[in-house]
């Protein structure tokens, strides 16, 4: 199989108006598994099959370890695509494990069940200060971005006399420049004591983690979970604005603002890390050579005819609803659960009081491309009732 000598990206990259629309066709269309050059300028292979992603996310031949970690294949130019956990296979599954571990219990359903009422009154709050400033309102300054930045800092264990300084720091990590907050970050770990004893700085902490390994794995619970969940509530309201009769099953109870929250989260998609093979897979009809570099695209798994009647529509009574957008297996996303309740709250929350909420302006006018987690949606998303 040749490679192509265009850089083909990943569908995770794509603006929101290609998402469901034909120009998927040509890159879903044909192999479920193709051989690629990368923005980088490598060699790849390109997984888009649903079942073939599944499949790989279980098969432990994949992994993020690579033998020569300087001679590996590469992505993108860009940390947080490229980073390699080991360059020894065992040294990087038990890190992974291990990780795994200390931070599965600030995730786990009785979390949320404490964290549910208070994330809901905080949607409460910013919706009625929408409704009281009147229309037009920038959804992304008035609600998604502060409720985000209070979630994740109560996740943290931030002290209360520091939150509005961590929120604005925040802010600035999710528009680009971290180093602020990664500062922050530091100062936290080195006080620990003052942190909530309940929070996940504490307790990686106390598991027994180097400072240093906790400011990283906080750094990135909070950009990746800032910047997909932002997208997420992004693209569910603009689903549920553009899609009347949805909108209104939405509000019938609890049971299908959960349908909803899956096929947002389907149709949203999800960025994959890349990943290396551990020895040669067959896969797709195609092998997969060891240490090859191989992307798994989520999203257009997502949008497999093999896996989802007519994928490309809004259907928020799908079943079932199978989406990888939270990854599969072994790597599943920790912080689904968190991400699944901040959803729930805040399409049941805005759309309970303002059942005829719709973009202010088309998509394509609302204004410049946004910060780099924004996921192609515009930095302001402006609403009007």
């Amino acid at each position: 199989m040749t490679v192509s000598q265009e850089s083909v990206l990943m569908a995770s990259d794509l603006p929101f108006e290609l998402r469901m629309c034909p120009h998927l066709r040509p890159v879903r269309e044909g192999s479920p598994v193709r051989r690629i050059r990368t923005p980088a300028g490598d060699e790849a292979w390109l997984v888009t099959g649903h079942a073939e992603v599944r499949d790989l996310l279980r098969d432990t031949r994949l992994g993020r370890s690579h033998p020569a970690p300087d001679a590996r294949a590469q992505y993108a130019r860009h940390p947080t695509y490229d980073q390699v956990t080991s360059d020894d296979h065992r040294a990087a599954d038990d890190m992974h494990a291990g990780l795994r571990a200390v931070m599965k219990p600030y995730f786990t359903t009785r979390r949320m069940l404490e964290l549910e009422p208070r994330v809901e009154a905080f949607v409460g709050e910013r919706v009625e200060r929408m409704i009281a400033a009147g229309p037009p309102a920038d959804l992304r300054e008035s609600l998604s971005a502060p409720l985000l930045r209070q979630v994740f800092t109560e996740l943290l264990g931030v002290p209360a006399a520091d939150r509005e300084r961590c929120a604005e720091l925040m802010r600035q990590a999710g528009a680009g420049d971290p180093a602020g907050f990664i500062g922050y970050l530091g100062e936290l770990v080195a006080r620990r004591d003052e942190a909530a004893a309940d929070g996940m700085v504490a307790g990686l902490c106390a598991a027994g983690l180097p400072d240093e390994q906790v400011v990283q794995v906080s750094l990135l619970v909070q950009l990746a979970g800032y910047g997909a969940t932002l997208k997420q509530i992004d693209y569910g309201v603009l689903l549920l604005a553009h899609n009347p009769e949805q909108r209104a099953a939405v509000l019938g109870g609890p049971e299908r603002t959960t349908w909803a929250v899956e096929e947002i989260l389907r149709l949203s998609g999800s960025l994959s890390l890349p990943r290396y093979a551990r020895e040669d897979i067959e896969v797709g009809g195609v092998t997969i050579g060891a240490d090859d570099l191989v992307l798994l695209d989520l999203t257009l798994g997502n949008f497999d005819e093999q896996a989802f009647e007519d994928p490309r529509r809004f259907d928020i009574e799908r079943s079932p609803n199978r989406h990888l957008t939270f990854s599969h297996g072994a790597w599943t996303c920790l912080g689904a659960p968190l991400a699944r309740l901040i959803l729930r709250a805040t399409f049941a929350g805005l759309f309970g009081e303002l059942p005829g909420l719709t973009p202010a302006t088309p998509l394509v006018d609302a204004g410049e491309p946004g910060a780099p987690l924004s996921g192609g949606l515009p930095e302001r998303l402006l609403v009007t009732w």
